[in-house]
C-alpha cells in the first residue's frame, strides 16, 4: 500500500506527488478522468493548436526548476520577442502600461512615491490602488490586468491575498516605487543564499512566459509519465492510505470530507468559482491591416463589449495556425456576467466575432472554430481570503493526514499550483518524520 495518495492529477496533485517521489516516499496519484492535467489541454482543430485552460506559464523560477528537473529544458518555446500587451480603452487597443493613460492620469500615477497612506485591515484591490495610483490608473489597468488572472472584480478581491508581496512593500517602504527601485538596487548589488537557491538552472528564458512546441500540456504530460498515477477512479476516498492529499476542486473536496469534518466541507463549500467560456476563432492575415502580432488585449468593463480580452496565439508562438492564418482565444463570462456559461453556442459566437472584428478592425468577421465552457474556472480570493484559508488549514488539524493542495489557497497561476504542490509535498515529508 501506498503511503500517500492523492485525489487529482491537475498540476497541483501531479507536483505534490512528483515532491513525494523525490524524498523517496512511495506514492499513488487518483484520477477520476482518463487523462492527468486537469484544465491544462491541448487539442488540435482543424489544424489549429488549441489551449483548453492556460495559454502560457509565468516564468516563474521554481515552474522552470520542474522543467529542468523532468528534462523539458530543451523544449521550451519563448513567445516572439517584444510582444506588447494592449488595453481596448476609447475604441482603440493602446499599448499597455502608459497607452490607456491620459495625462492628468499619468501625472497621478507619477505622484505614488509621495502618498503617506497605507493599507489598514484586509482592503480591496480596488481601494489599495485607487489610494497609490489613482482611479484612473486603476480603472485601465489594474482593473483589466485583475480581469485576465482572476476574471474578478477589484472592489472584491482581497489586496492582501492577491497581491501579498506588494502590501509588504507598502508597510516596509511606504512606497511601492521605492520598494521597486531599492529591490531592484539590491539584485544588482548582491545575489542572497535565498535568491541563488531559488534560481533557475540555466539562464532564464526571455519574454516573461513560456510554453512548449506541443503544447502548455506537455508539462502535465511529462510529470505523469513520472510518478504512479491510476486514471478513471471515481471512487476514491479518505483514509485508504496513511496520508490523503485533496488535489481537486474545492466543492469536490468538500464532498469527501463531509463524513470526516462538516465545518472543513462547509468551509470548501464557501470557496466562489468565476465561470468562464473560452473561444477559439480564426481570421485570415489579409484581413488586417497591419500584421497582428502581440500578446492580446483586456477589455474593461465600461468599454461597450461583453469580451473580457482575447488572446494572439498564433502571434505569440509559432506553429499554432496554419499558414496565412491567425488564432485568437477569446474569453467571456467571470464575475462580471456568470450568466454566460448558460448561454447557447449561437449566442455566444454572435458575441464574440462581431466584437472581435471590431476590436481587431479586421476586415473579415472571425470564423468559429471551438468553444470551452468552464463553471468553476477560477476561484476568488475575494476580501476575508486569508482568514478563511487560515480557517481551513486549522479544521485540517482535526483530520490527521489529511492535507489540502490546490489553486484556491495561495494561488491560481500554474507556477502558484506548482509550489502549492511543492509545500504539501514537503509539509507531508515532514509528517511522515522523512528528513530531506
Amino acid at each position: 500500500m501506498s503511503e500517500v495518495i492523492i485525489i487529482g492529477a491537475g498540476i497541483s496533485g501531479l507536483s505534490c506527488a512528483w515532491t513525494l517521489q523525490k524524498r523517496g516516499i512511495e506514492v499513488v496519484v487518483l484520477e477520476a478522468s482518463g487523462r492527468a492535467g486537469g484544465v491544462i489541454r491541448t487539442e488540435k482543430v482543424r489544424g489549429y493548436q488549441i489551449e483548453y485552460g492556460p495559454n502560457s506559464i509565468q516564468s516563474a523560477p521554481r515552474a522552470l526548476r520542474l522543467v529542468e528537473e523532468i528534462g523539458l529544458w530543451d523544449d521550451l518555446l519563448p513567445p516572439a520577442p517584444n510582444a506588447p500587451r494592449f488595453v481596448y480603452w476609447g475604441g482603440k487597443l493602446r499599448k499597455f502600461p502608459f497607452g490607456p493613460l491620459t495625462a492628468s492620469g499619468l501625472v497621478r500615477l507619477l505622484q505614488e512615491p509621495f502618498i503617506k497612506s497605507k493599507s489598514a485591515g484586509d482592503e480591496s484591490v480596488q481601494d489599495f490602488f485607487t489610494r497609490r495610483v489613482g482611479r484612473q490608473a486603476h480603472d485601465r489597468l489594474v482593473a483589466p490586468a485583475l480581469t485576465g488572472i482572476y476574471a474578478g472584480k477589484t472592489a472584491d478581491l482581497s489586496m492582501s491575498a492577491v497581491f501579498p508581496k506588494i502590501v509588504g512593500m507598502e508597510r516596509e517602504h511606504g512606497s511601492l516605487t521605492a520598494a521597486f527601485v531599492k529591490t531592484l538596487y539590491r539584485s544588482r548589488k548582491t545575489d542572497s543564499p535565498k535568491a541563488a537557491d531559488e534560481r533557475p538552472m540555466r539562464p532564464k528564458p526571455k519574454g516573461g512566459a513560456f510554453s512548449f512546441t506541443d503544447g502548455v500540456e506537455t508539462l502535465p504530460k511529462r510529470l505523469a509519465e513520472r510518478v504512479n498515477i491510476r486514471y478513471n477512479v471515481s471512487d476514491a476516498r479518505i483514509g485508504e492510505a496513511p496520508v490523503t492529499v485533496l488535489a481537486t476542486p474545492a466543492y469536490k473536496a468538500a464532498a469527501l470530507v463531509e463524513d470526516r469534518n462538516s465545518r472543513l466541507a462547509a468551509l470548501l463549500n464557501k470557496t466562489q468559482y468565476a465561470p468562464m467560456i473560452i473561444a477559439a476563432v480564426s481570421l485570415p492575415d489579409h484581413s488586417f491591416k497591419q500584421p497582428l502580432q502581440g500578446f492580446g488585449f483586456l477589455a474593461p468593463r465600461n468599454q461597450g463589449v461583453r469580451l473580457l480580452g482575447a488572446l494572439f496565439s498564433s502571434a505569440l508562438f509559432i506553429d499554432r495556425a496554419p499558414k496565412d492564418h491567425q488564432l485568437v482565444m477569446c474569453f467571456l463570462g467571470g464575475m462580471f456576467e456568470p450568466e454566460v456559461i448558460d448561454w447557447s453556442d449561437e449566442q455566444v459566437w454572435d458575441v464574440v466575432c462581431p466584437e472581435l472584428q471590431r476590436v481587431l478592425q479586421a476586415s473579415e468577421i472571425p470564423e468559429p472554430l471551438v468553444l470551452f465552457r468552464h463553471r468553476h474556472a477560477i476561484p476568488q480570493y475575494n476580501i476575508g481570503h486569508r482568514q478563511w484559508v487560515a480557517s481551513v488549514r486549522e479544521e485540517l488539524k482535526g483530520v490527521p493526514g489529511l492535507f489540502i493542495g490546490s489553486n484556491y489557497l495561495e494561488g491560481v497561476s500554474v507556477p502558484a499550483c506548482i509550489e502549492e504542490g511543492e509545500r504539501t509535498g514537503h509539509a507531508i515529508a515532514d509528517y511522515l518524520g522523512r528528513k530531506a
